[in-house]
């Protein structure tokens, strides 16, 4: 967008599994491709999370994402968990919100 002259900046928002999304991109994107990364109560810390049978609605999320205490699963989870994966020179402005 930026390159076609489509647009000056680029932000990205998103909030629960849409975060993990931002922080994903925030993370893989290219130096000054994003301006502004909003996460809205981002689930960023994916292998924690699911890795944990204890805490509530895990286990039915591993059918949809994979149980990262599997081999088959873990590395795959784990290169685009955004709290694995944080590079330090982002220059993209950033915000998450909890709540």
């Amino acid at each position: 967008l930026k390159a076609s002259g489509v647009a000056a900046k680029v932000a990205i928002e998103g909030r629960s599994a849409g975060g993990l999304l931002v922080g994903a991109a925030m993370n893989r994107s290219p130096p000054g491709l994003l301006d502004v990364a909003l996460a809205g109560v981002p689930f960023v810390d994916v292998m924690t999370t699911m890795c944990d049978p204890s805490i509530p609605l895990t286990i039915v999320e591993w059918e949809e994402w994979g149980n990262p205490n599997h081999p088959k699963y873990h590395d795959y989870i784990k290169s685009y968990s955004p709290i694995d994966n944080v590079r330090p020179e982002s220059s993209t402005d950033r915000c998450g919100v909890g709540g």
